[in-house]
């Protein structure tokens, strides 16, 4: 029987690689070592998380059906699930403090605490590709966008990266030409200097 599954996220550490597979199968892989554990439904967010600063000690699984499976080390087991959104997680991150932040498909934040509850912080309205938490605020990537929130859930500063990639694009086209232009000037010099048969 052919095997069809796929890898959709993968995580590196120093301790092994995290694999999420299109079948739901997450996959913990060391150079002596191989453990697999099976959801339900495909990952869409992986982070893990040093308690001690030194290996992961748990994994945090977000699915296409927003639900947040929390895994333990180094037994590699489920600790358990909790039901986060109706749509699939797409973005994790942790505080210094150690809340979990997590952002869906529609753009909502949430907070979830160690007990596993979940509270909607405030919605973006954006498509969300990543989250970081940079002292005071919620640094937020949707697409070209990047975005600053405070806590309750005021943008309060909106970089597009877009246009500065138009003119990054534009100016590197155009350093291109003259380096063309000055090879074939070169090219036409050598082309006088030859000797005529």
């Amino acid at each position: 029987m052919r095997n069809n599954r796929t890898t959709v996220r993968s995580l590196v550490t120093n301790q092994g690689t995290y694999l999420a597979m299109s079948d739901g199968m997450i996959v913990w892989e060391t150079p002596s070592d191989r453990k697999t554990l099976q959801l339900r439904t495909m990952a869409t967010a992986l982070l893990g998380v040093k308690e001690d600063n030194i290996s992961v000690s748990k994994l945090f699984v977000g699915d296409k059906h927003g639900q947040l499976h929390v895994i333990h080390f180094p037994g590699f087991v489920l600790s358990h699930s909790v039901e986060v959104s109706d749509v699939a997680l797409r973005a994790m991150c942790m505080t210094e403090k150690g809340m979990l932040i997590l952002a869906d498909a529609k753009g909502r934040m949430y907070s979830v605490t160690e007990q596993g509850k979940a509270t909607l912080m405030f919605e973006t309205h954006r498509s969300i590709s990543s989250i970081r938490i940079d002292g005071d605020s919620i640094q937020v990537q949707s697409g070209w966008e990047q975005c600053a929130y405070n806590w309750d859930g005021r943008m309060f500063n909106l970089n597009d990266a877009s246009n500065s990639f138009g003119e990054n694009l534009m100016l590197r086209r155009m350093k291109e030409r003259k380096a063309l232009e000055a090879q074939r000037r070169k090219a036409e010099g050598q082309l006088r200097l030859l000797p005529s048969a």
